[in-house]
C-alpha cells in the first residue's frame, strides 16, 4: 500500500524552511502540523506530486484549523491547491509575502497581482 503522508525527508525540508516558525503566522511553534496545500483525498493521493515540499507547509494548530475551516480564503491565499493545479506552481501567502515553493524545500519571492 502506497504511504499517503510526507516522506522523511520532505518532512525534514519542510520543517528546515519553516525554522520553527508557522509559516501562515510567523509565530514560534514548537509542535508544527504539516499541511498537504493540494489535499490527498478525490485521488490526490495517488498523484506523485502529492507529498513533495512543494505541496506541504508547517503551520501552527490555530492556523492549520483556520485554513481547513475557511477553505475559500486558503485556496484565494495558496494555502489550498485544487487537484487540477501543482503546487509548484500555485503562488502562497506565507508570512506576509508571497511565495512559489519549490520541491527541493526552497522558495522564491514574487508578485500577485490583487484580485
Amino acid at each position: 500500500m502506497k504511504s499517503t503522508g510526507f516522506p522523511p525527508l520532505v518532512r525534514t525540508l519542510i520543517y528546515e524552511r519553516a525554522a520553527g516558525r508557522c509559516e501562515r503566522c510567523d509565530e514560534w511553534a514548537s509542535d508544527v502540523e504539516l499541511h498537504h496545500r493540494r489535499p490527498r483525498g478525490a485521488g490526490g493521493s495517488r498523484r506523485d506530486d502529492t507529498n513533495v515540499p512543494s505541496n506541504g507547509v508547517a503551520l501552527c494548530a490555530a492556523c492549520h484549523r483556520t485554513v481547513e475551516s475557511h477553505r475559500s480564503k486558503a485556496f484565494d491565499d495558496g494555502w489550498l491547491v485544487r487537484q487540477s493545479q501543482s503546487p509548484k506552481d500555485i503562488p502562497v501567502y506565507r508570512r506576509g509575502e508571497w511565495v512559489l515553493l519549490d520541491d527541493e524545500g526552497f522558495m522564491r519571492f514574487v508578485e500577485v497581482e490583487a484580485s
